[in-house]
């Protein structure tokens, strides 16, 4: 997945910061909100649109997609307006952790 080990270090720096271990911090139903949706993943148009390409590949529409598929899945239908890319990418941030700690909790039975 698209830069998934960058995203997943953000939960790993909010441990770090919190003095958390990974299974003190799983049992916390709140976990996710507090990692990728207290704060924004990434500020600011330019630098969202900067994280969206890599080796001059354009993730863009990869990251849209997956967005969208996420929010079919788990709310029924699409309700997001993606006008830029810093709502893309955090919404992707948001998503991508929800996978991360799902399947971390699942990994370590938590």
């Amino acid at each position: 997945m698209y830069k998934e080990i960058e995203i997943k270090k953000e939960l790993l720096d909010y441990l770090d910061n919190n003095n958390l271990t990974m299974e003190d911090a799983l049992k916390d139903d709140d976990l996710h909100f507090k990692v990728y949706n207290e704060d924004y993943f990434i500020i600011g148009y330019r630098n969202a649109e900067k994280w969206l390409i890599h080796n001059n590949e354009n993730y863009t529409f990869n990251a849209l997609n997956y967005v969208q598929e996420q929010e079919r899945e788990e709310l029924g239908e699409v309700n997001t307006t993606f006008d830029n890319a810093e709502a893309l990418v955090n919404h992707y941030a948001y998503w991508v952790g929800y996978k991360i700690i799902h399947d971390l909790k699942n990994e370590l039975s938590v």
